[in-house]
């Protein structure tokens, strides 16, 4: 079996022990029996193995995907969603006029993000009522793209306490780690004052904005000793995580498309930043 080739903004990531793990699973189960809320506690996120009907996911994948012109999907299978070239011309990815903008409006896609599975999830792991985040971006990778999510905590965009938000992550589809999943820095909310050291030197490709940590996941793992975790996603699998854990994105190298969303719940009672209020845009600068 050849070796995997792991990068994320075009920055190569080794593909060994000392930089890279695998991430601990869980299940309904877990989650019922109060398993799951103790590893988010302990891991900073929670692995959820299919605890949304795959077919239900494949449905969103493909209402999706039909937005766009022909030819983007290999084969017409647009529940599978492979890249076969690209589509054409139009707006930026997630802008008025892109089918990403277009679909987080439409029912199909509110319909999905409350899905009563998503709430249980957040009640279970914060404990108590919540409220859904209206704001719930589409990511849309496709191989060849050198842009990946960079090393970051949410709690850098959005504001509240690590124990009244949740993000829960939805791959949209089946995502194996060679179509560039998310990836967790190991344990990295335990340490309080990680981001704030880590920025001080930290190598970065945008450096009029200061929320992302590092493009540089490599440097991150050298400067913290800490591994990237790292899973291959199938369709129905739900990743919780906290707003304080450090996460990012590698580079898709295969031509499985990755699509996904970001469904927030924010514990009942609690304020939130009123632009996360509101639809998202790509280029709403949040």
């Amino acid at each position: 079996m050849s070796a995997r080739i792991l990068s994320s903004n075009g920055i190569t990531l080794p593909d060994n022990d000392r930089y890279v793990g695998a991430m601990v699973d869980s299940t309904q189960r877990d989650l019922d029996t109060g398993v799951a809320q103790q590893r988010l506690d302990e891991h900073g996120y929670v692995l959820l193995r299919g605890l949304l009907p795959r077919e239900r996911v494949l449905d969103v994948r493909e209402a999706y995907l039909r937005q766009f012109p022909s030819g983007l999907v290999r084969d017409g299978d647009y529940r599978r969603g492979v890249y076969a070239g690209p589509a054409a011309d139009m707006p930026k990815h997630g802008v008025n006029g892109h089918p990403a903008h277009e679909f987080v409006r439409s029912p199909t896609f509110q319909d999905f993000a409350e899905t009563p599975a998503f709430r249980h999830i957040a009640e279970s792991l914060l404990a108590g009522p919540v409220e859904r985040v209206q704001r719930t971006p589409l990511r849309h990778f496709i191989k060849g793209q050198r842009v990946a999510s960079r090393a970051h905590v949410d709690g850098s965009y959005i504001q509240g306490a690590p124990g009244d938000i949740l993000t829960l992550w939805v791959p949209l589809g089946d995502c194996p780690v060679e179509a560039g999943g998310l990836v967790y820095l190991e344990e990295s909310h335990h340490e309080v004052s990680l981001e704030a050291v880590s920025r001080e030197k930290a190598p970065t490709d945008r450096p009029d904005d200061r929320r992302p940590i590092t493009h540089d996941l490599k440097w991150m793992s050298d400067v913290t000793k800490k591994r990237w975790l790292v899973a291959d996603y199938e369709a129905g699998d739900v990743i919780a995580h906290r707003v304080d854990t450090v996460h990012a994105s590698l580079d898709p190298m295969s031509d499985l498309m990755r699509i996904s969303t970001d469904i927030r719940f924010i514990r009942a009672g609690k304020s939130c930043d009123p632009r996360w209020n509101r639809y998202w845009s790509a280029d709403d600068g949040y």
